[in-house]
């Protein structure tokens, strides 16, 4: 099966920022034909439900990612596949509560974002968003704030401080279009990129005009090559 519209997370796109060419072309290759039996999305479950809710509760009692550890130990799955999905989310959450003290929501007031989000569109390319935590807030003269983070699993790509703005950058731009009312200024503190497979906490960006135009030129060469893929 494959996907005739080019469409990639905000990720995976800055991955495929950052990448060499052959990696590009792999990074459009499995989106176009996908392997139904793996969706990263669905991989890190359990870990992300955890780190939503320890960040949507104002990042005050860890005992959800606690108590979703002492659950996945418990298991006992017979799948290789299973196992080592199980083991990666153990992995996840204890990286994480490694990692608390250096999560700050620089006083935004949290709640849960829509699992089903709007996609940003560059050149017919869609881009799923997705931030995990909207937060809001009050700056100077009661100007009403908004944000959101976005939370990064896969060890396999570590963030740098490049991808990490493209990412805070995305995010930015989708709270302008999708989240922010009509009183709200987007916040780039709040914008943040939280990379619980490489253990870091990647502040938001606030130059946001020259990366959404590499987003914009990369989607244009992203939908030149989907066809050759």
């Amino acid at each position: 099966m494959s996907v005739n519209q080019p469409e990639l997370s905000v990720n995976k796109l800055a991955e495929y920022i950052i990448s060499k060419g052959a990696r590009q072309r792999k990074i459009l290759k499995d989106r176009k034909y996908p392997d139904e039996d793996f969706q990263m999305g669905m991989f890190h479950r359990e870990a992300s439900e955890a780190v939503r809710a320890y960040l949507a509760g104002g990042c005050i009692d860890p005992s959800a990612a606690e108590n979703q550890i002492a659950i996945l130990k418990q298991q006992t799955p017979e799948k290789i596949g299973t196992i080592r999905r199980v083991n990666a989310n153990i992995d996840a959450l204890e990286r994480f509560l490694d990692m608390l003290d250096d999560i700050d929501l620089a006083g935004g007031e949290p709640e849960h974002a829509s699992h089903s989000a709007e996609k940003l569109t560059f050149h017919g390319v869609k881009i799923s968003v997705r931030p995990e935590i909207i937060l809001r807030g009050v700056g100077p003269k009661g100007r009403k704030l908004v944000g959101a983070v976005k939370l990064h699993f896969t060890k396999s790509f570590p963030m740098t401080e490049e991808s990490a703005g493209y990412v805070s950058a995305t995010v930015q731009e989708y709270c302008k279009l999708h989240v922010a009312a009509a009183d709200e200024t987007v916040f780039s503190e709040y914008c943040k990129v939280i990379d619980i497979g490489c253990g870091k906490v990647f502040s938001g960006v606030k130059a946001t005009t020259a990366r959404m135009k590499d987003i914009s030129s990369e989607c244009e060469n992203i939908a030149a090559l989907w066809p050759t893929i």
